[in-house]
């Protein structure tokens, strides 16, 4: 048996690349960004006004105070999305300017509307302009590149792609981007107790809740769903579906049969298919017997244990990192929270616990270890916001001590 690290460590030499694809800008979200990106174009693209009001030369504002205030002729208006025509340089002069509106040249400054005093023809047209006070070169104005600047580093490789990004991308206009494709995932639960949850239970049988979840926990990972299917307590059954399933996916995900128990035949039936078993069993509660194994054409197998919560933890703290390494992301750095009271666990083996954590009025995190960290139990995991992380060293956790938190799914 070896420790979740080395595990780690054997995960990381193994998941190999995904290979990279162009895709266009509105396909882009939950997309990981294959290359390092530089801003193409600068943005704002031009300097602008950033309100309703009017541009000057600041230098011909100089001494302007109640006292002693400056008049300035209107020569013309420029609006968002027009260029300014016309004469754009005379002393003593000033444009009546919308917010976004590009400045006129040999213009630097912005003063607001409702800052100056406005004299208007009979068509309400600004004339004329009474300023009281100075205006410093660059006021109100958002300079070009001030945002974005082109050639810097837009984006980084190995960043995941999220609506945030989808708007500077947009801003800069990129309308594609190179990415990692997803991986391809397939679950396969094994088990002959297992039934749909739309079926009856029969006696001595269960619903499989292992299946709904994968289904929709491959999807929210950022992953390329392949199917989740069902076999019963049989090897062939199993060697037959990963063999229809191998060229077609990147990780194959099995539930149930990992153990030690006469019912246990994964490790064999993936033997059989040539499969270089990785590691199997590793020094965690839950989910000890989980197994790890690549197949003849690269494609990685996860032998999860039947126990839903080791499901759960087999995906987020296992097939997550694989993901992660695939497409070229870092690995996680979870943040640290105050343990709320003493837990006890098993020396010897690291603890991923069901848990919350709340900021207290002191603005410090705090971590709760919830009632009912039985593998089989769920209900814990539904009223559940993060998982609590506990090393393998210590049989007890005392309350005021550090401990690592992870979000229940990834998410950067």
């Amino acid at each position: 048996m070896i420790n979740y690290g080395q595990a780690l460590g054997i995960i990381a030499s193994t998941a190999a690349p995904l290979p990279v694809v162009s895709v266009a800008l509105s396909e882009a979200a939950g997309t990981v960004i294959a290359a390092d990106l530089p801003c193409p174009s600068a943005v704002p693209p031009f300097d602008n006004s950033a309100m309703d009001g009017f541009a000057v030369h600041s230098g011909d504002t100089n001494g302007a105070t109640p006292a002693n205030p400056i008049t300035m002729r209107v020569i013309g208006m420029v609006m968002a999305g027009e260029t300014p025509g016309g004469d754009q340089n005379e002393p003593r002069t000033a444009w009546e300017i919308m917010t976004g509106a590009p400045i006129p040249a040999g213009y630097d400054g912005v003063i607001p509307v409702e800052q100056v005093e406005i004299k208007r023809d009979p068509t309400g047209k600004p004339v004329a302009i009474q300023l009281h006070q100075q205006v410093n070169a660059g006021r109100n104005l958002r300079c070009a590149g001030e945002d974005f600047a082109k050639g810097d580093a837009l984006l980084g490789a190995g960043q995941l792609i999220q609506a945030n990004q989808i708007m500077g991308l947009a801003a800069t206009g990129v309308r594609e981007i190179q990415v990692r494709m997803p991986a391809r995932v397939a679950a396969i639960t094994t088990g002959n107790e297992l039934t749909d949850t739309n079926k009856l239970l029969e006696p001595g049988k269960i619903h499989d809740s292992n299946g709904p979840y994968l289904e929709a926990a491959i999807a929210s990972v950022g992953a390329a769903s392949a199917g989740v299917y069902r076999t019963g307590d049989s090897a062939d059954e199993l060697i037959e579906r990963v063999q229809n399933l191998q060229d077609k996916t990147d990780i194959i995900l099995t539930t149930g049969g990992v153990s030690a128990g006469r019912m246990d035949f994964v490790p064999t039936a993936l033997e059989q298919l040539g499969a270089d078993i990785l590691f199997h069993r590793v020094a965690i509660r839950p989910g000890k017997p989980i197994l790890f194994a690549r197949l003849p054409n690269g494609t990685l197998v996860f032998g999860l244990p039947g126990n839903p919560i080791a499901v759960a933890v087999g995906l987020r703290f296992f097939v997550v990192p694989a993901m992660r390494q695939m497409s070229g992301q870092q690995p996680e750095q979870y943040a640290s929270a105050v343990l709320a009271e003493d837990v006890r666990k098993k020396a010897g083996l690291m603890f991923f616990a069901k848990a919350n954590a709340r900021t207290d009025n002191t603005g410090k995190l705090i971590a709760e270890i919830l009632p009912g960290q039985e593998s089989f139990k769920i209900s814990p995991l539904m009223k559940a916001n993060c998982w609590a992380i506990a090393n393998a060293d210590a049989d007890r956790l005392t309350a005021g001590s550090v401990i690592k938190i992870a979000p229940l799914i990834a998410h950067d």
